[in-house]
């Protein structure tokens, strides 16, 4: 009976240890980049992006054509295996690999990953990921940074303008914001004066034509106005913060008769804007 409660005694010590040991361990914490996704294939199904070589918070799922995170996501560092799978229910359909590339990410990375082209075969321009480098500046205060990225499959090179009244479309400037954007090609920032902080009937909103021209308006969508900040909170970036940056990613109208979405707003090209740089923050 002695000999059973020593043994209980030790077994009881040593948890008491083993949990001491647990309580002062610190988890590293890996180092990590900033990805944007883009769902840019205006003649496919939802998509789902996944890093498989190891387990991963970073990725992109169930998204429709035009999908993609507005905000940076955290992807571990180092060469990560990137698959893109169509998204279904269907086992034979969800395992079907629409591409398969390894990516190596730095610490200091900030990077647009777009799926872009189109994914049925012998259309031009096909299917392929395009990486694109970010680092936005400081616009300094007052100003926002602003930049254009084309991924719209079939569009020809475009021109681009900011516009703070609806009813600007009707004088848009002889020489645009930024001029004769081609295909796959990410301009430089731009710098721009930031909305009044107040609330305004209107805000900045992206106006694309074709390069060359001012009409037809192919492109016309709102920047998202975000919030300013105060001691209680921290600001979302947007037109009226100052010291935000932000990219238009130029996308295609959906391919008619595809498992792209067929709605209305899917029947003309659009802008999916993405936030490359948050301002400083205002919580002590």
């Amino acid at each position: 009976m002695m000999r059973s409660r020593s043994a209980v005694l030790c077994v009881l010590a040593f948890v008491v240890v083993a949990c001491r040991r647990d309580a002062t361990f610190t988890e590293p914490i890996p180092a990590y980049a900033a990805i944007h996704w883009v769902h840019a294939l205006p003649d496919t199904m939802q998509e789902d992006f996944r890093i498989v070589d190891i387990v991963s918070n970073a990725g992109l799922y169930d998204q429709n054509f035009r999908g993609a995170n507005m905000f940076y996501q955290g992807i571990e560092v180092g060469a990560r295996h990137l698959q893109i799978f169509n998204s279904s229910p269907d086992p034979f359909v969800s395992k079907q690999v629409m591409q398969d590339t390894v990516i190596d990410f730095a610490a200091s990375d900030s990077i647009t990953l777009i799926h872009m082209g189109f994914a049925r075969t012998g259309s031009t321009p096909a299917r392929q990921v395009h990486l694109f480098t970010d680092k936005a500046g400081d616009p300094g205060a007052g100003n926002l940074g602003f930049r254009v990225i084309h991924a719209g499959a079939g569009m020809g090179n475009v021109d681009v303008n900011l516009i703070r009244h609806r009813a600007d479309t009707l004088t848009l400037p002889a020489t645009p914001l930024v001029a004769n954007v081609a295909y796959g090609v990410a301009s430089a920032y731009v710098t721009v004066a930031a909305d009044p902080a107040v609330a305004t009937p209107e805000s900045l909103r992206v106006v694309v034509t074709a390069a060359g021209t001012t009409t037809p308006i192919l492109v016309n969508v709102a920047l998202p106005v975000g919030e300013n900040g105060d001691a209680t909170k921290n600001p979302i970036p947007g037109a009226r913060v100052a010291r935000s940056a932000m990219t238009a990613v130029v996308v295609p109208r959906s391919v008619a008769g595809t498992t792209a979405p067929q709605t209305t707003a899917f029947t003309t090209p659009s802008a999916v804007i993405l936030v490359d740089r948050r301002p400083p923050d205002t919580v002590p």
